[in-house]
């Protein structure tokens, strides 16, 4: 190969480089849009305004987004989508198309935002307060861990498993007497039990002494017998223990409380007419 098809070679593969570099891309794209927007400004009668920090707020936010610093390319790529916004919201306010219900809920939406944006933090009276005015909110049910014993066969059991079962017998020698499995069930209350099973099943396992079987309980896998193993009473954990909790459900509250209060207070500055067209 000649020096002049070498270079020419090489010349060729680095235009391809270029041209498969997205920073590229980025600028080209910018710089289109720019040129556009400048060419057609030229004899333009409408004059947008841009702030500079919004502009700088996007940028912000796409940093912090993607986790590194943008170059100069990429900033005017997003300064040119935020004028490209812009100019669609003031067309689009232009022709009216803010008038439609679901338009009206986003700006509702943002609306509450923007009103219940100055929330703070409890104080720690507020928050012991809050505890103690629901402490009922807080507590626990009772619930028992058991072994869940899940004989194949619904029909009715020899004499010598049933009084094994009256006896409290391991699973593991029950099993060898008719097939079946074995599993916990850990930490389950009355209502959990309940929906697993039946609520009147659940009230027997939970009325049951420890250690001892109760069932069966028919299903479509076969009948279930269960033996509680060890049972946590009902209580309500110290405001220590759940202090994430509790602040999260008065900031939620307070939130609203505070929220209703501004929208109450827009409220008294209206006037309300309401037209019935039915009405002729």
């Amino acid at each position: 190969m000649t020096d002049i098809e070498q270079q020419h070679f090489t010349s060729g593969n680095f235009l391809r480089t270029i041209l498969q570099e997205p920073t590229l891309h980025f600028f080209l794209i910018a710089a289109l849009i720019f040129g556009l927007y400048a060419f057609t400004q030229a004899n333009n009668e409408n004059v947008l305004e841009i702030n500079q920090k919004e502009i700088d707020a996007r940028i912000f936010l796409q940093e912090l987004s993607s986790g590194e610093e943008l170059n100069e390319e990429q900033r005017q790529l997003v300064a040119a989508t935020y004028i490209q916004e812009q100019i669609l919201v003031r067309e689009a306010l232009a022709m009216e198309l803010d008038n439609d219900e679901r338009i009206h809920e986003i700006l509702a939406q943002k609306m509450r935002h923007v009103l219940s944006g100055n929330i703070i933090q409890p104080s720690a009276e507020e928050l012991s307060d809050y505890y103690q005015q629901n402490r009922q909110r807080y507590e626990t049910l009772t619930t028992v861990s058991a072994d869940e014993l899940v004989f194949n066969s619904t029909e009715q059991l020899s004499s010598e498993i049933l009084a094994l079962l009256d006896n409290g017998a391991e699973p593991q020698a029950l099993l060898k007497l008719e097939a079946g499995n074995v599993s916990p069930l850990p930490n389950v209350n009355p209502i959990d039990l309940a929906n697993i099973f039946e609520p009147a099943f659940a009230e027997k396992v939970f009325s049951a002494e420890i250690n001892h079987w109760t069932g069966p309980f028919i299903s479509n896998r076969g009948q279930h017998w269960l033996r509680v193993r060890e049972i946590t009473a009902a209580r309500t954990p110290g405001l220590n223990e759940i202090a994430d909790q509790v602040r999260l459900e008065w900031l939620t509250e307070e939130e609203e409380s505070r929220l209703q209060a501004e929208v109450d207070k827009l409220w008294q500055e209206y006037s309300i007419i309401i037209i019935d067209d039915d009405e002729a």
